[in-house]
This record gives structure tokens, sequence and C-alpha cells, in this order.
């Protein structure tokens, strides 16, 4: 157990990681640290046992093929999610054309048969005025009616004393 002072550049190049991570692993191990008359930062450690506790790394070559084929395969799903996405999108945007044209269809039928109700409103506004106007008439009507049997009976009074009443060459005699 030979404990040596390294930089964190030293003891990075020994452990095959960066300085930075060299420095996290000191705070978080609390290794002793110092500043050496150059002014960098030293930290004692017994490479024997740092190198026991790191994990084993895999040869990087066999790290990236196993990385290319994962990232690969899952292209490949992406690339499949995207034509399902796709094809659901293209039944959606059918369904939707159907959709829209039933809806305009709906609509212009609605539009007609606003129009025939519009027309038919109209056509019993028309029936409503003449009714109304014939009421009126026949108020007249019956109006005028009334004042002339009120005339007819006046008249028929006046020919009914003029029937009754003696010839005037009578009258004069008397």
């Amino acid at each position: 157990m030979a404990e040596e002072w390294f930089t964190y550049s030293e003891l990075g190049e020994r452990l095959n990681i960066s300085p930075e991570a060299v420095r996290q692993k000191a705070i978080r191990h609390r290794w002793p640290r110092r500043t050496a008359n150059d002014g960098k930062a030293q930290v004692r450690v017994d490479l024997q046992d740092v190198l026991a506790t790191l994990p084993q790394r895999r040869p990087k070559e066999l790290a990236d093929t196993r990385t290319f084929e994962a990232l690969e395969s899952h292209i490949v799903t992406l690339k499949e999610m995207v034509a399902k996405a796709e094809a659901l999108a293209g039944e959606y945007r059918d369904r939707a054309h159907g959709e829209r044209q039933r809806a305009d269809a709906e609509r212009a039928r609605a539009d007609a048969e606003r129009g025939k109700a519009e027309i038919e409103r109209d056509r019993a506004d028309g029936l409503a005025a003449q009714i109304r106007e014939l009421l009126a008439e026949k108020i007249v009507a019956t109006e005028k009616s009334a004042e002339l049997a009120q005339r007819v009976e006046e008249l028929r009074g006046i020919v009914h004393g003029m029937v009754n009443r003696p010839p005037w060459w009578r009258r004069l005699v008397s």
C-alpha cells in the first residue's frame, strides 16, 4: 500500500479518465489534497486501491459496435413507428375528409330547408295579411249592411206611411 502524490492530470492519465473526473473523485472520497510549488493541486492516493475500485471498462471498439447496433435497431423501430403514424394520419385524414363532405352536404340541405321555410313564412305572412284585410272588409261590410238595413227600415216606414195615408185630394176635403 504505497501512497503517492499525483496531479489531477497525471492521475487521470493513469486511470484513463478526465482530470475533472479525478477532481470529483477526490472530493467524493475525501482524498488528501495539497498545492505543489508550481501551483497545481495534488492528491495522495494508493494507485493499486484506486485501480481495484474502478469498474472494468469494455474495449472501446466493442462498446461502439454494440452502441451502433442498438442505435440502428432503435432507428428501425422509430421508422416503423413513423410508418404506423403516417398510416394512422392518412386514415384520420380520409375520415376527416369524409366528415367534411358529409358536413358540407348537411349544410347545403339545411340551407335548402331554410330557404323553403323562408318561402313558406313569407307565404303565411301574405295569407295572414289577406285574412286581416278580409276581416276588416267584413267589418266594414257588416257596418254598411247594418246601415243599409236601418235605411231600408226607414224607407219601409216611409212607404208604409204613404200607402196607409189617404190620397192628397182626400186630405184636402177633410
